[in-house]
């Protein structure tokens, strides 16, 4: 995997992990652009290695990217936004994108799928296309963004796509990607699929092939994470992302953080982050992995709302790492486009490699 910003991810923990975090600064996006395009739906974010250029990626039926521009200071940041850019050379029927991770040269992303097949469920590879260049608005500074093409779609097994009585439910899920050693994806659903536990969330493995070869490979995975909704928000409780603190080797992942969101009407929201010690890649039945700690954001600070998608943000002068949130609006007047970041508090923790190193199953 990719170095993510060549910083030391143990530093993204807090120390002691009862520490908790602290939050930085939340700043709400606009709804419209400069051209007056709508954009929201964030469900996958990405800072670029070594650059201050964020990528969002949106839920939409386009499932348009959306490049940030990180001006201003890291704890006082002003944001230069280009224009939404459609994916190029999509597949034939609606997107729902979900997650947006890089692995070598190719970004992948996540879409959801929907009863009836007209949308599978389904992982998608795309690559910047070299001939394409984005439609920032004048003077914005943002004409040259990129633009993404379609460069394979891959719908998952059978048994994940939503049909009656097996499968994902509609709209929840593929949700979470992470890349991994050894050209591989780790894919999680949203919530259960129809046919498992209730208490139970499945993931899967997908081998990339080589070049000229069949699509990706899937393999099942034996360890799924434990489904623990908050009281009251049951009906409309999920997994929204993954990030991995180290990158974990053939046989099994890295420590990873997991973020969950939760909803109940009229107009309340949950949202934990729970950290998880590395899981076994293998199809060996294991018990649901349950978090080694857990932190309330909302409580924290974060606006009530739908947080979807996290990263790892630039390192404080300190040391510490931060983490990046963004939030999904739904295109609802009555939610917010929001990106957050937040810091570990490390109190007297000695080394800062400390508590990452020592995760262990």
């Amino acid at each position: 995997m990719l170095p993510l910003l060549a910083v030391s991810l143990s530093s993204l923990l807090p120390c002691p992990l009862a520490a908790g975090w602290e939050l930085l600064w939340q700043r709400q996006l606009p709804s419209q652009s400069a051209l007056g395009k709508p954009i929201g739906g964030f469900s996958g974010i990405q800072l670029e290695p070594g650059q201050r250029r964020l990528l969002l990626l949106s839920d939409s039926p386009s499932s348009f990217v959306l490049e940030a521009q990180w001006r201003g200071s890291l704890l006082e940041p002003q944001w230069q936004l280009g224009e939404p850019q459609p994916l190029l050379n999509p597949p034939e029927g609606p997107l729902d994108g979900e997650a947006l991770v890089r692995l070598g040269e190719s970004y992948w992303m996540a879409s959801e799928g929907r009863f009836g097949g007209l949308q599978p469920a389904a992982l998608l590879e795309l690559r910047v296309d070299p001939d394409a260049a984005g439609g920032g608005a004048a003077g914005s500074g943002n004409a040259g963004s990129e633009k993404l093409s379609v460069r394979g779609f891959y719908p998952l097994p059978d048994d994940w796509q939503p049909q009656a009585g097996r499968g994902l439910w509609p709209n929840q899920g593929p949700e979470a990607l992470v890349a991994l050693p050894g050209q591989r994806l780790l894919v999680a659903a949203e919530r259960p699929l129809q046919q498992d536990p209730n208490g139970q969330l499945r993931l899967l493995l997908a081998q990339l092939q080589p070049r000229g070869s069949a699509a990706l490979r899937f393999e099942p995975m034996g360890t799924p994470l434990a489904y623990r909704p908050e009281p009251g928000a049951a009906a409309h409780w999920g997994l929204t992302d993954l990030l991995p603190l180290e990158s974990g080797n053939r046989q099994q992942t890295g420590p990873l953080l997991a973020l969950w969101r939760g909803y109940a009407k009229p107009n309340r929201w949950w949202s934990r982050l729970e950290l998880l010690a590395p899981l076994a890649l293998g199809p060996a039945p294991q018990p649901p992995r349950a978090p080694i700690a857990q932190w309330d954001l909302i409580a924290l600070g974060l606006e009530p709302d739908n947080w979807e998608a996290m990263a790892v943000g630039p390192s404080l002068g300190d040391g510490r790492s931060t983490l990046l949130l963004a939030s999904d609006d739904n295109f609802n007047p009555l939610q917010a486009n929001r990106l957050a970041l937040l810091a570990p508090k490390r109190i007297d923790c000695g080394k800062p490699a400390g508590s990452a190193k020592r995760l262990t199953n």
